[in-house]
């Protein structure tokens, strides 16, 4: 395969074409920066699992003007450098290249304002803040930039010491370089802004400080935006020109994004997205210069890996969340085993979402993700007796890792099949990722030493009867159906049986509930050619938490379906000709042929509190407990089983 071809950047051999990409992982720097004991074990375990060259979080080269709060690691001085030496070291041994992106910081897009309200941003120019539109940004002075040109040279110089093998400069996506790069944002008057020679001038002066601190022939990428894909952005045009720029100046190869911050569900590529959706942006670029590119952007199919590679329309391929979700991605990939891949379901609900709210980056799918250490789960000290009731994500999660430590495990499941409700939420086109994950899921279970038992329902007596040590409760939900005047209508269903295809609803549809499953089962609808009416209670599309990525995603999604969105619109009944509601306190009808309720879950366990009485030992996980995400069902399945 060409995966698996070596590859050269500059003077540097990659083992293979795969290439970990930089990402911003909240709570592995530590405070200062630091390199953290948790970091060491997260990249070493993608090192081991086959990458051939691994980029961890930016580092920043200056803590004058930005504090990186965890956020960014930070390379200033010595000391810092030793670690870095130890994570080189030990890559090494696996044959894996350790790159550091470098970055002078974020400027307009600081988002520490919950923390710091006085702050006021760096940026190229008196521009607004990103996240506090009515902040205006402070333009760094002419010294100023001269500083940062300098503690680039410093810090590279310090990696190459270190034993890093590549520097990569943090031009892209709208951050503090690309904001001296862009006319959107750079409206200076000084040598540092106007043509793009002087849009230019900063970047070049820090790609000439750190080559003549590291030398001819040590490797530097440049990571960069063409086309940021909104109004007065750059365009294709300008972002190549630039591309030519940067290997006349001696770049050994680019790296390629697209997208900005205002366009953010296009820059990092929401559950909705198509496969390889940035590949076309970075084969604009390869086609306009000779030195090698690589590409991302969901490229985690390792047979669409292989073709865009195969095709020359990269040299390398950048996998971010598809590490997370599994380390071993390209060991797996080698050795024949795709079925064994868990793949990135694309939610962003454990590597974004959780450091937001201020805890550390992880996983959905994957619970050990940045806790390699702590949360391995080890050999049972002594076996039990595990029955596992639900065979959704968090009961095949709890199953697989209970047999896995060397438990007795069996799993029941009333169902014909495995998969629980991610297999309505898999339905839709555009949720083709869920469904690569119930594949694997149900995979692990026929490889484990599991006693699988379909099409079973339970009670309390017949879970007596075997006898368990730990019930493991993963029920469910079942989807939640208020007591409303003409509900009970054959022309009414829900969207579950909607998704699965149990219920073809006519043409002219309301969907009542506007939350995820509502507005995905609108758009599912409606690709089908219905004529779509959707209503919210709420005051807005969405109003459950859903990571900005796909909120945006899907609200687009939504309004460019032409489907009529009516909010603060609540149901009063159904009647032989639609619905009727209540809107701004007056009660309207709404023609229909079919009414398809979204209107949320219900957690579905009528057996814990029973088996508790008996005396057994009960764990309730998931839906079963209380109705949320799959991070929710995964972890708790997870822990349960490796807490047993």
């Amino acid at each position: 395969m060409k995966l698996f071809e070596p590859g050269k950047i500059g003077t540097m051999t990659v083992k293979n074409r795969i290439v970990m990409a930089p990402m911003g992982l909240y709570g592995l720097p530590a405070p200062d920066g630091s390199l953290t004991q948790r970091s060491l074990d997260f990249y070493l375990e993608r090192a081991r699992g086959g990458a051939g060259l691994i980029f961890p979080t930016a580092t920043g080269i200056s803590r004058e003007f930005e504090d990186f709060e965890s956020v960014m690691y930070s390379l200033d001085g010595v000391g810092k450098a030793l670690k870095w030496s130890e994570m080189a070291e030990k890559m090494h041994h696996y044959g894996c290249r350790l790159g550091m992106q470098m970055s002078p910081g974020v400027g307009r897009m600081k988002s520490d304002f919950l923390y710091k309200p006085d702050h006021v941003p760096v940026s190229a120019s008196a521009v607004p803040a990103f996240w506090r539109p009515r902040v205006v940004c402070r333009p760094l002075e002419v010294e100023e930039i001269k500083r940062l040109v300098a503690a680039a040279g410093r810090t590279a110089l310090l990696a190459k010491r270190a034993g890093v093998d590549t520097i990569e400069i943090h031009g892209y996506g709208g951050y503090l370089i690309d904001q001296f790069m862009s006319s959107l944002w750079n409206r200076r008057n000084d040598e540092y802004g106007g043509d793009l020679d002087g849009r230019l001038r900063f970047p070049l002066e820090m790609l000439e400080e750190i080559r003549r601190r590291v030398g001819a022939e040590y490797p530097i990428v440049f990571k960069f935006t063409p086309d940021h894909d909104i109004p007065g952005g750059r365009t294709m045009e300008e972002g190549l020109e630039i591309a030519r720029r940067l290997e006349a100046a001696g770049v050994d190869a680019l790296h390629v994004d697209f997208g900005c911050y205002e366009c953010w569900h296009r820059t990092i590529p929401p559950v909705y997205a198509k496969p390889a959706s940035q590949i076309e942006a970075a084969a604009a670029v390869k086609a306009a210069v000779k030195i090698p590119v690589i590409g991302h952007g969901k490229l985690n199919d390792p047979e669409l890996a292989e073709r865009v590679l195969a095709q020359g329309k990269v040299d390398f391929v950048g996998l971010g969340r598809a590490f997370l979700a599994d380390p071993e991605w390209p060991l797996k990939v080698k050795e024949g085993r795709p079925e064994d891949i868990r793949h990135c379901i694309g939610c962003s609900e454990g590597c974004f979402a959780r450091g937001i709210a201020g805890r550390y980056a992880s996983c959905a799918v994957n619970p050990e993700c940045a806790m390699e250490r702590d949360y391995r789960p080890q050999p049972a000290e002594k076996p039990r007796k595990i029955l596992v009731i639900g065979g959704g994500p968090g009961g095949m999660t709890a199953a697989v890792t209970a047999a896995n430590r060397g438990h007795k495990v069996s799993l029941w499941e009333r169902g014909a099949e495995l998969g629980g409700t991610l297999w309505p939420a898999a339905a839709p086109e555009f949720k083709r990722d869920i469904r690569r994950y119930i594949d694997h899921l149900k995979a692990q279970v026929a490889k484990g030493n599991i006693d699988l038992k379909l099409k079973t329902d339970v009670s309390a007596k017949k879970i007596m009867a075997v006898n368990p040590d730990l019930v493991v409760i993963a029920t469910g939900g079942e989807p939640l159906v208020p007591d409303l005047p003409g509900l009970d209508s054959d022309r009414v269903m829900t969207a579950v049986d909607v998704l699965l295809g149990k219920r073809r609803p006519g043409e002219n549809v309301l969907v009542v509930g506007a939350g995820v499953v509502g507005c995905e089962t609108a758009v599912f609808l409606a690709d089908k050619g219905k004529k779509v009416t959707l209503i919210e209670k709420l005051g807005r599309l969405i109003p459950e938490p859903l990571f900005t990525l796909n909120y945006n995603a899907l609200v687009e999604m939504v309004s460019g379906r032409g489907i009529r969105v009516m909010v603060n619109c609540s149901l009063l009944e159904a009647d032989a000709a639609g619905a009727v509601v209540e809107m701004e306190g007056e009660k309207r009808h709404i023609d229909a042929d079919s009414i398809v309720l979204a209107m949320g879950f219900r957690p579905v366990d009528t057996l814990a509190e029973e088996l508790k009485a008996k005396g057994r030992e009960v764990v309730v996980i998931g839906d079963a407990k209380k109705p949320r995400k799959v991070l929710d069902a995964v972890w708790e399945g997870f822990h349960a089983a490796r807490l047993a």
